[in-house]
């Protein structure tokens, strides 16, 4: 796993990236692959990854990290 040096932060891949950010939205893996265009599967698949690198025990974790982190930003103008 390949960890930014400045920041300690585990780095993402972009597809690992913008996957996160879509189930950081409420997305479900089949409506995240119909976003952007790839089987269930993989978008399963990134998820794990992003969890692991995360060390996150499920999803809700795994997003409340990546918001601690910084990997995400609350804008609460999308919220509403």
């Amino acid at each position: 796993m390949h960890i930014d040096p400045q920041s300690g932060v585990p780095a993402l891949t972009a597809r690992e990236q913008q996957v996160l950010e879509l189930v950081s939205q409420g997305l479900s893996a089949k409506e995240t692959a119909q976003e952007i265009a790839i089987a269930p599967r993989t978008v399963e698949r990134h998820i794990e990854n992003v969890r692991l690198k995360l060390r996150a025990r499920n999803r809700t974790h795994m997003v409340t990290l990546a918001l601690e982190l910084g990997l995400l930003h609350f804008d609460s103008a999308e919220a509403a």
